[in-house]
């Protein structure tokens, strides 16, 4: 999967102009890696890294919007630590 489509899924833009704005960002993340890069393979790893960090906070953001116990007949509340980390 390349890069623009990675961004795309993890940012809110649409149409032309979103696209436009897509690419711009995409072109900065990759001068800013590139100038930090020692070697292609860092350079490599340093892009791999960064899209599975998306990758990750994009799923940990989803599976924390998900209600907590929804499927639960419990008649017991739910506990106060997890009420908060929902939020």
């Amino acid at each position: 999967m390349g890069r623009m489509d990675t961004l795309k899924r993890h940012l809110p833009f649409s149409g032309q102009e979103g696209l436009q704005e897509l690419k711009k960002i995409a072109v900065r993340f990759e001068e800013k890696i590139y100038t930090s890069a020692t070697s292609q393979p860092d350079y490599l790893r340093k892009i791999s890294l960064k899209m599975l960090t998306m990758e990750t906070k994009s799923q940990n953001t989803m599976a924390n919007s998900l209600p907590s116990n929804s499927g639960s007949s419990s008649k017991n509340p739910p506990d106060t630590a997890s009420v908060v980390v929902a939020r």
